[in-house]
């Protein structure tokens, strides 16, 4: 009779320690899931905060060529030159915040980083001689493509395209 009860006893711990085993294994399935899907939120998040940082800078350098646009107009030089700096630091923001999906764009704005450059030295070798950068249309034009790929860029984020622009 003992050794029915140590035997019962023995096959009830060997069960319970199977169904703790088994739903050890559930539990950790579950877990990993959970897992998974708290990473997905967490990239979903991230690629969304990327898109507004960036869109938010890209309304800016949009702002901000119209502003040089206006400047060039006026014969404003000095203060051309100081937006020039501004601008080129914003799309260097843009190109490296620039969410994942846009490599086109991406290297569009590269180009167009040293394009502000050789904008910027125009300006400033004319107004070390003291006169007007010569051919201001071409300049216009320059910013004018600029700031094309810019609101292209701006309408891929801001509706999901991530096919990288233009």
């Amino acid at each position: 009779m003992m050794n029915d009860w140590i035997t019962w006893l023995g096959v009830g711990i060997g069960t319970g320690g199977l169904v703790a085993s088994v739903a050890g294994v559930l539990f950790a399935f579950l877990a990993r899931r959970a897992a998974k899907s708290a990473e997905q939120a967490a990239r979903e998040a991230r690629e969304a905060l990327s898109r507004n940082l960036s869109s938010v800078d890209i309304e800016r350098a949009v702002e901000l060529i119209t502003r040089l646009k206006d400047m060039h107009r006026q014969g404003d030089w000095r203060q051309a030159i100081r937006l020039y700096q501004v601008l080129r630091r914003t799309l260097t923001e843009i190109r490296v915040s620039m969410p994942s999906g846009f490599e086109d764009s991406r290297k569009a704005i590269e180009v167009a980083i040293p394009e502000i450059t050789d904008l910027e030295n125009r300006v400033g070798q004319a107004l070390y001689r003291s006169s007007e950068p010569e051919d201001v249309p071409v300049l216009d034009k320059m910013l004018n493509d600029i700031q094309q790929e810019l609101e292209s860029l701006q309408s891929n984020i801001t509706y999901g395209y991530g096919s990288g622009g233009t």
